[in-house]
């Protein structure tokens, strides 16, 4: 039968949902991926395993050519136990919900100043919410630059994330692209630390700046916190499209500026998180011999978890394919069954940049539900790895 990973350059984000057919499997069911016997975990019981520490590793799970493109060599996604906690916490100690609010405020502030002159014109709107996303994130990191450069910064860093895929010369200009910011962030944080250049006290520059890790390493963590947030660009895109499906009635509550609007936004973007296909899947190697469905786990074995599957499980998500706006306004969901940025506890592998990736799409929402929005009714390229809708351009009526 064909290989898991085959399938996931073939066939996207229907890869899981393809290879369990073929197989017979259940939500948990044995497979293959790289050559080697593979466990997919699905459901919110397999996250809860995937994000047990005493059964799974991150180390040397994903292979280096992803892994060194996305989150480049050494990245604190590839670290475990201790080395991962140390790490991590330079990362949380910066971002925090109160302390990135003020990031999303400022692409919201962006989004709508350039908002102001779309009216009566098609509009590339990815490529807008790269540069207020790019702009925002690394003016707010620490990053004083013109304008111009910060706009070329940020399509560099959205050019890793359009390549993590695969998807053929897409994933030759991501390598380009990695190897620029990569160095340029280096030498920023060189600077930085020779007194070349300053960083305001308490950002996110200066924080790594004052850690322990060599120039270039410094420099791959400044871009982790960087390039997640652009890539935020995509979920952004497929917010438009979401709203081009609401009744004018949540349209409206949507663009609204009390209370009630605001928590709507929240169940929102929430729902964005849940129905976005970004990433399909993720991997580990199980450290020790457990098991789970009745399906053995033995150690150095490859376990996968069924992102896209969790995410839209029927039996935590009735009807799981339509967009709810209001699904989550009284129903938060819980640390395993929706996992579109990982699982479990803040402190273990999930994503630390998870309240900004919130936040930008209720910012990016209030301003775009206040615009008269003609979106394209293609969807998205289920085969390719980030995807867009069919067409990311918008017109905005007057």
């Amino acid at each position: 039968m064909t290989d898991l990973t085959l399938r996931l350059l073939c066939d996207g984000y229907r890869a899981i949902e393809r290879d369990r057919a073929a197989r017979g499997g259940s939500t948990t069911y044995e497979s293959r991926m790289l050559g080697r016997r593979a466990v997919v975990l699905g459901g919110a019981d397999g996250a809860k395993v995937f994000y047990d520490d005493a059964v799974v590793r991150r180390k040397a799970a994903i292979p280096p050519p992803l892994a060194w493109l996305l989150f480049g060599r050494g990245a604190v996604h590839g670290l475990d136990d201790a080395d991962h906690l140390v790490r991590k916490e330079m990362f949380l100690g910066v971002l925090g919900p109160e302390q990135v609010a003020g990031c999303a405020r400022a692409a919201g502030a962006a989004l709508s100043k350039a908002s102001a002159v779309w009216r009566g014109r098609d509009v590339d709107l990815h490529d807008e919410l790269v540069i207020a996303y790019g702009t925002a994130v690394l003016r707010w990191v620490g990053v004083d630059l013109a304008t111009l450069r910060l706009r070329d910064l940020s399509r560099e860093y959205a050019r890793i994330v359009n390549g993590f895929g695969f998807a053929g010369s897409a994933y030759l200009r991501a390598w380009v692209a990695r190897k620029r910011t990569e160095r340029w962030a280096r030498d920023l944080v060189a600077d930085v630390r020779q007194g070349r250049s300053a960083a305001p006290e308490g950002s996110v520059l200066a924080v790594i700046a004052a850690s322990d890790l060599d120039d270039r390493l410094a420099g791959v963590e400044l871009g982790n916190v960087v390039r997640p947030t652009i890539a935020v660009s995509w979920l952004g895109v497929h917010a438009a499209k979401a709203l081009a499906v609401v009744d004018d009635d949540t349209r409206r509550r949507l663009a609204g500026d009390d209370a009630d609007a605001e928590a709507l936004r929240w169940s929102f973007a929430q729902e964005v998180r849940r129905t976005t296909p970004f990433v399909p899947a993720l991997t580990g190697l199980v450290r020790r011999r457990s098991s789970h469905a009745g399906v053995a786990l033995p150690p150095r074995h490859h376990v996968v978890l069924d992102v896209r599957g969790i995410n839209l499980d029927p039996e935590r998500y009735p009807d799981p394919i339509a967009f709810r706006a209001d699904r989550f306004l009284d129903d938060a969901p819980g640390r395993y069954d929706l996992v579109p940025q990982g699982g479990g506890e803040l402190s273990g592998h999930r994503c630390p940049g998870e309240s900004l990736t919130l936040q930008l799409l209720v910012r990016t929402t209030e301003v775009l539900a206040g615009l008269r929005l003609d979106v394209p009714t293609g969807g998205p390229d289920l085969g390719r790895i980030p995807t867009l809708p069919e067409a990311q351009r918008v017109s905005v009526r007057h």
